[in-house]
């Protein structure tokens, strides 16, 4: 019996001096986190009248990023990094390590050497959490110098909003997206909720956001930032942001459009280059541009480029009830910054404000893509189609024949590549055969091209040369046909066709053009009502005889 005794009084005894070794040694190493936070968070009466006091002072550099009343101007708790102010009103620490900040808003500014590069303030972007955030940290807060560590993830609670300020001055380009619920992690900002947003005069919706953050310059990752000798978190600015379905946009402001049979962005002055181009007020309001997918919508601010993905429509509906519209199952439009009014120099209509970013070019894919203008009398279908908004110029290509219809000219070839010119200029065009191009005009007889190799139209001198390369065929209503390995065909522009104002179509302008001189080489064959020849060359002159005048 006292053998038991002893054994089991040694056995307890042990058992208490390894309970006693864990507690000292071991508890300090493994569960730290808990008790340094709520350490670190206590302070004096002193010390939290001290802090508040300094946040003063850093709020009041953040100038007018808080509108009056908000509770951020009220005496908030701030912390800082280089480039990241967090605010808060009350705080408490939680047993897991994490922080509850009530309410939240964490403040980002613009990139220091980039401000420095561009001479221009930049943009803050400012996230703001009412109901509060649980954030967690690499270390614990120090509140006592207002140092802000490293941010590792956490939560926003209820309606998130998040603003960005304009790039410059008088910048239309400042941003807003509302939401709610929104997960945080080092480099990722996420919501699974509905989101509205704004840039500017434009606006939409989407469900499901995804921001993706870049790391600080200097820093090539979360792991490069442990060694800085700025212990903040590692946000650099915004890469991209993706909306995951149900996305709907109005872009607002576009004087010259943005889909192919839009008129020119500029508008030609009738009553001569003196008179001074209208400015943003005086210039009418263009019709909004509606565009909406049921896939996503990715932003990547890095590249400035807008893609959509899965039934992209694109609509635009003029006061006149025109309409411009484009159906395709992949769109990628490229955006540039607004030019900017240099001394003497005019802005164009289309850069209502300096400073923003304006569609300039998009890219489409489909099966086919479809593009149609009414006020043109266009329509387009390729697989694949890009289309510049300033020169208007439109390139098609795919696998299958793209085509072309626009105010009686029909083409459709393996390629087409088209730029309109100024006013009563056909442009230039290159079209890849095999393929075939019908015209119908009011003062001429219907007429038929076809090629195997290539239809090419530039401007020559004064004029302009259109050339039919491989098999090329060549029917005029009424009047004959010719056929050779090669035709080329001189235009002159009638003097005086020029119209004052440019007509919005999109397809060549063959108004105010009259043929002068013809080649054909290889295989010729003509066959005509008085002439009939087989020949490797044929020459043609032609001279338009005036009608005479009306008694």
């Amino acid at each position: 019996m006292e053998h038991r005794l002893g054994r089991t009084l040694r056995v307890f005894l042990v058992a208490l001096a390894a309970a006693g070794f864990y507690r000292l040694a071991v508890v300090p190493i493994v569960e730290p986190r808990v008790r340094d936070t709520a350490t670190a968070l206590e302070m004096t009466p002193e010390e939290a009248a001290a802090i508040r006091a300094r946040s003063d002072q850093r709020l009041a550099a953040l100038g007018d990023v808080f509108p009056p009343g908000a509770w951020e101007r009220e005496d908030p708790i701030m912390l800082e990094s280089r480039q990241i102010r967090l605010l808060f009103k009350d705080y408490h620490s939680l047993p897991d390590g994490r922080v509850n900040l009530v309410p939240c808003t964490l403040v980002v500014l613009p990139d220091r050497n980039r401000v420095a590069a561009d001479g221009q303030p930049g943009r803050t972007l400012v996230l703001r959490a009412p109901q509060g955030a649980v954030l967690e940290f690499d270390e614990p807060l120090d509140l006592r110098q207002g140092r802000l560590a490293k941010l590792i993830g956490g939560s926003l609670r209820g309606q998130v909003t998040i603003r960005g300020t304009p790039t410059a001055p008088g910048a239309e380009d400042d941003v807003e997206i509302v939401t709610r619920d929104i997960e945080l992690d080092e480099l990722e900002v996420r919501t699974g909720e509905m989101v509205q947003f704004r840039y500017g005069r434009s606006s939409g919706s989407g469900r499901g956001m995804v921001a993706r953050l870049r790391p600080r310059p200097g820093s090539s990752g979360p792991a490069a930032a442990g060694g800085s000798s700025d212990k903040g978190p590692n946000i650099g600015g915004v890469d991209s942001i993706r909306l995951d379905r149900d996305v709907k946009m109005r872009i607002e402001g576009l004087a010259g459009g943005m889909l192919p049979g839009a008129a020119p962005p500029t508008a030609v002055d009738p009553a001569g280059a003196g008179a001074a181009p209208p400015t943003t007020s005086e210039a009418p309001a263009s019709p909004p541009v509606l565009v909406s997918c049921r896939g996503a919508l990715c932003m990547n601010v890095s590249a400035n480029v807008i893609t959509l993905e899965e039934h992209v429509d694109v609509i635009r509906a003029a006061a006149d009830g025109a309409t411009e519209q484009l159906s395709c199952d992949l769109l990628a439009i490229v955006l540039a910054r607004k030019p900017k009014a240099t001394d003497g120099a005019a802005v164009p209509a289309t850069a209502a404000v300096r400073g923003g970013l304006e569609p300039v070019e998009i890219q489409a894919k489909g099966t086919p893509v479809v593009a149609r203008s009414t006020g043109a009398e266009l329509e387009v279908r390729a697989a694949r189609l890009g289309y510049e908004i300033a020169t208007r110029r439109i390139l098609l290509d795919g696998e299958e024949p793209v085509s072309l219809v626009a105010k009686g000219t029909e083409m459709e070839a393996r390629k087409i590549d088209y730029c309109p010119g100024p006013p009563g200029d056909p442009g230039s065009l290159m079209a890849v055969g095999p393929g075939w191009l019908r015209v119908r005009s009011e003062k001429s007889p219907p007429a038929q091209a076809r090629w195997q190799q290539w239809l090419r139209m530039r401007p020559e001198g004064e004029g302009h040369v259109v050339s039919l390369a491989g098999d090329a065929d060549v029917t005029v209503e009424t009047q004959g046909r010719l056929s050779a390995a090669e035709i080329h065909l001189w235009l002159d522009v009638v003097k005086g066709s020029r119209p004052a104002k440019a007509d919005p179509a999109a397809g060549p302008d063959l108004s105010g053009i009259r043929p002068s001189r013809l080649l054909a080489r290889g295989m010729v064959e003509a066959d005509a009502e008085e002439l009939a020849a087989r020949t490797d060359r044929l020459e043609l002159w032609f001279r338009t005889v005036e009608p005479p005048p009306a008694p």
